[in-house]
């Protein structure tokens, strides 16, 4: 039982491990970066020179912040360190432990409706804050036990096992919407999720809701765990999930923590709570008796077999209709629909944004690009895409552009553009080679969004304001002078098309968002009524008008003809006076935040080897025959990581104690290592041989990865110097020579591959190369050499995937010191061999996608399927064969959530021996694969 139990807490830490590291980047920030810090009571602000304005802003939020009381869920505080990241363009932000730490992505969305058109700081530092917040007052009962055994990682383990997701984003984004203007509870884009499943009359179960689907359109954590903090708040005042988190993440109740911790304090059952806040909101939205949504104005049926998304319409001419389109299946692309069916354009290339403009023939769009060694660094680079040829051309590198439009002529580009200090510009480009040759600053914009040309000589584009407010101006291209169209005002304004003079966009309205445009030669406003819960990405041309309206199927596109199109005036005044979101109204108003002056805290440099080993976890480990116990390290730049490790050998009753350490600051990885084994016995010529046994290692490697075009590539280079040390022990000491022996490994890798999508088991095409040299350098003559590859292949329908493998491993003497590195046909054990070929060939496919759950612990998300066949040919040292093996068989794999969060696959095989054992009669076999694999997809 002890075992089963270190294994299985083996398992979860291990998974906990592996989500925690696709958020961090070990070493990935170039060589040259200085640092620098700001000290409070609350956190350490660690931030790059240069970065100084931003920082102390950041350090003023968490001050005032920390101070709300009301708000807070306990009064426990943890300092903590915050890392401000300004080199990627990717929007995020996030809060780990193991180290305790928080990194800020601080270049802002283009987007203003995800996550919001507010300072990208003010609402980052409220948000992420909460989940310091969230942390500090979760050390209670259990947890807090789990943190003394385990460390970070274990306390997390605990927490998170205790207090669901959807609490921990829900909660956030609930402060976000009280502490800062245009938090994400205040917009219907954010809000659309469940309405629209409640509009279309779907009622899936609450399993469903937790786990999401491959196949269906499911609302996230972030949308269900707002609603459900808001209502309790609501409902059962503030300080209700206080008390809630406190007895959940005390375990205070053993079985389902919180859902007792909901029945204790509200005094209804769980399940009651959940119907009661989701009734709540049907009221809100008016959609106690849902009906079907009219499908009349519709482009195209709903696809109700997977998740088929259409944007950002554009009319080529009468009968001609360019969009984009993706699917669960299917890579996002630009497609045509026109007289003899739909076409596919052009697949897109790798985009953190989904707009994209047209005009005259022309695609103008943005793509994503990264930094093969500095992971932290990335670009937006613009591509321009010839809808005639289908030819495409990037006209920038290594830049920072972001929604880009093209004008009349095809001759110039407008885009945003956010350097690393933070500010944003409108940045005009040549379109025949993507040089910059004007550049619009204005210190008192926060951003320009989503610009676009209305003429030669000016630009249309939402303008975020310091205040928080957004309003649609013009910018005069020569004078760089801005004009506001509409007043700015708290009424959020989305995506922004410009024809004959008119602004198509959208904007928030109560709990909707709703199509307007704007006629400059009338100065009026007009909205339009559409169906849905929120339109979007509307334009006109060709007398059509072509949008976006969200469903419980996702973005789907509806059209009408413009003459015919109910569009309705509107006084300037209701459009900016209007009241979105859903929020407690009772301490909103009273608890804003704002926007926060920076502080002039004292600066300081920061040291890139500020506690270098930083230990902060401990866990066991059980993997047949070895337990372990180890200690994990890693500093707060995350440039070193290390271990210190004990091992004892069930089966050779030895102990082992090491440890390691990588620095990831320097363009190659260095790695070293060492651990020493005691009580090693093997019995040579008859004789007993005790030994302990002194392993190290040096290393050097450059690991690269990168994305650009359509493709993410790979690439690893390194090379290891192992040396090994016996020292003899017991009666027979001496009459062993004691070994001393070492030998160089070296490797080199290199994978490319495509996007894959939801449904994807593999890529449906990629292709990887690995070769591996190793080599003695005294005491043996001995040598090995590896190479194996991989083939990703489309199959016979979309989310099919053959996968074909091949290995060659040869020793080049009779001395063969180092193991196999090739796997043989599955259903044979291995053997020592002087040589091996191997040929594998996998069909996998999914089978059923179930969607459904046993008592809040076991999802069954897919059941996925694999044929396949083996071949290994194996040689000896005169290199003739000495075995040749052939199986084939099947693989049942599921792929299930545990606990409502936690992804785990595993599966059975079932083969058949096509070459015989000598001496043995068995022909099929079957094994259990657990597990296939630890991190969600």
């Amino acid at each position: 039982m002890s075992r089963f139990f270190i294994f299985v807490l083996s398992v979860l830490l291990i998974f906990l491990q592996s989500n925690i590291a696709v958020a961090q980047q070990f070493g990935g920030n170039p060589t040259g970066m200085r640092w620098k810090q700001i000290n409070t009571d609350t956190a350490r602000i660690i931030f790059p020179e240069g970065f100084d304005t931003a920082a102390q802003r950041v350090a003023s939020f968490i001050s005032r912040v920390s101070l709300r009381d009301q708000l807070s869920l306990g009064k426990k505080l943890k300092k903590i360190d915050i890392i401000l990241q300004n080199q990627p363009v990717i929007t995020n932000g996030y809060v780990s432990m193991g180290p305790f730490r928080s990194e800020f992505y601080t270049t802002p969305s283009p987007d203003n409706y995800d996550p919001s058109s507010l300072s990208w700081l003010t609402q980052l530092t409220v948000h992420e804050y909460r989940h310091v917040q969230q942390y500090n007052n979760f050390n209670n009962g259990l947890s807090a036990v789990m943190k003394k055994l385990f460390g970070q990682e274990g306390y997390a383990l605990a927490v998170n096992a205790a207090v669901p997701n959807w609490f921990f984003e829900g909660d956030a984004v609930y402060s976000e919407s009280l502490l800062a203007p245009h938090g994400r509870g205040t917009l219907p884009f954010f809000l659309k999720a469940f309405p629209a499943l409640w509009q279309s009359g779907k009622d899936y179960s609450w399993m469903k809701i937790r786990n999401g689907s491959l196949k269906d359109y499911v609302p996230n954590h972030y949308d269900l765990g707002y609603l459900l903090v808001n209502y309790g708040s609501r409902q059962y005042g503030y300080d209700f999930w206080r008390k809630v988190t406190r007895d959940a993440s005390a375990y205070r109740g053993l079985f389902y923590p919180l859902q007792q911790a909901v029945q204790r304090h509200s005094g209804i059952s769980y399940k009651d709570f959940r119907q009661n806040a989701f009734n709540y909101y049907k009221a809100q939205y008016q959609l106690e008796n849902p009906g079907m949504l009219a499908d009349s104005l519709n482009v195209f049926a709903s696809n109700t077999k997977t998740l088929t998304q259409y944007s950002f319409p554009f009319q080529l001419s009468e009968t001609d209709l360019l969009y984009q389109k993706s699917s669960n299946n299917q890579r996002t692309g630009f497609y045509i629909r026109g007289p003899e069916g739909e076409r596919l354009l052009r697949l897109r290339d790798i985009s953190i944004e989904d707009q994209y403009s047209y005009r005259n023939g022309k695609i103008v769009y943005a793509a994503y690009e990264s930094h093969p060694r500095w992971r932290w660094v990335s670009y937006n680079v613009i591509k321009l895409l010839d809808v005639a040829t289908g030819q495409q051309r990037t006209l920038t590198h290594q830049s920072r552009y972001f929604s880009p439009d093209i004008s009349a002529d095809g001759k110039t580009i407008v885009a945003n553009s956010v350097s690393l200090d933070g500010r944003s510009a409108l940045t005009f480009l040549t379109a025949d080679n993507g040089n910059p040759f004007r550049t619009i600053v204005n210190d008192s914009i926060s951003y320009f969004s989503n610009p676009k040309f209305l003429n030669d000589s000016t630009i249309i584009t939402v303008l975020r304001n310091k205040d928080a407010t957004t309003a649609i101006a013009a910018v005069d291209i020569l004078s760089g002078s801005i004009k506001n169209i509409t007043p700015p005002s708290s009424t959020v304004i989305g995506n922004i098309a410009v024809n004959n003079g008119k602004i198509y966009f959208t904007a928030s309205k109560h709990l909707k968002d709703e199509l307007f445009y704007y006629d400059l030669a009338q100065q009026q406003l007009f909205q339009l009524p559409t169906p849905g819960v929120g339109s979007y990405f509307a334009s006109s041309d060709f007398n059509k008008l072509n949008w976006s309206v969200f469903t419980a199927d996702g973005f789907q596109l509806q059209q009408a003809d413009e003459i015919q199109a109910q569009w309705q005036p509107l006084p300037m005044e209701a459009f900016v006076n209007n009241k979105t979101g859903i929020v407690s109204d009772s301490i909103h108003a009273s608890y804003q935040l704002m926007t926060a002056s920076p502080t002039h805290a004292v600066t300081q440099p920061y040291r890139k080897l500020t506690h270098p080993f930083n230990f902060h976890s401990w866990r066991p480990n059980y993997s047949d025959p070895e337990f372990s116990f180890t200690i994990y390290g890693n500093n707060i730049l995350n440039t070193t990581e290390t271990q210190l490790y004990y091992v004892y050998n069930e089966n050779d009753k030895t102990h082992t104690a090491g440890g390691a350490v990588t620095y990831g600051g320097l363009f190659p990885y260095i790695s070293l290592g060492s651990n020493y084994t005691f009580d090693r016995r093997a019995v040579a010529s008859k004789k007993l041989r005790q030994w302990n046994e002194w392993n190290n290692y040096i290393g050097a490697s450059i690991p690269l990865s990168w994305a650009s075009n359509r493709t993410y590539k790979v690439l690893n280079i390194g090379s290891n110097y192992y040396y090994r040390t016996d020292f003899n022990t017991g009666p027979t000491k001496n009459e062993f020579k004691e070994l001393q022996f070492s030998y160089l490994a070296h490797g080199v890798s290199w994978t490319q591959q495509v996007q894959t999508t939801t449904q994807d088991i593999y890529p449906k095409w990629g292709y990887s190369v690995n070769t591996q040299f190793r080599h003695a350098l005294n005491l043996y003559d001995s040598w090995q050499g590896y190479a194996g590859a991989a083939l990703y292949l489309p199959g016979l329908a979309r989310a099919h995937s053959l996968v074909l493998n091949g290995a060659l491993q040869y020793s080049g003497s009779e001395q063969r010191v180092f193991g196999n590195r090739t796997a043989f046909a599955r259903g044979y054990a291995g053997r020592d061999s002087a040589g091996i070929y191997a040929a594998r060939a996998n069909y996998h496919f999914p089978v059923f996608y179930p969607d459904w759950g046993f008592a809040n612990i076991l999802y069954l998300q897919r059941i996925r399927a694999n044929v396949f066949y083996d071949y290994t040919q194996a040689l000896n040292k005169s290199g003739t064969r000495s075995a040749t093996l052939q199986s084939t068989g099947a693989e049942i794999c599921m792929d299930t959530k545990w606990w409502n969060q936690h992804s785990l696959t595993f599966g059975f095989r079932a083969g058949y021996l096509l070459t015989a054992v000598p001496g043995q009669d068995r022909k099929m076999f079957f094994e259990f694969i657990l597990p296939t694999n630890l991190i969600p997809r």
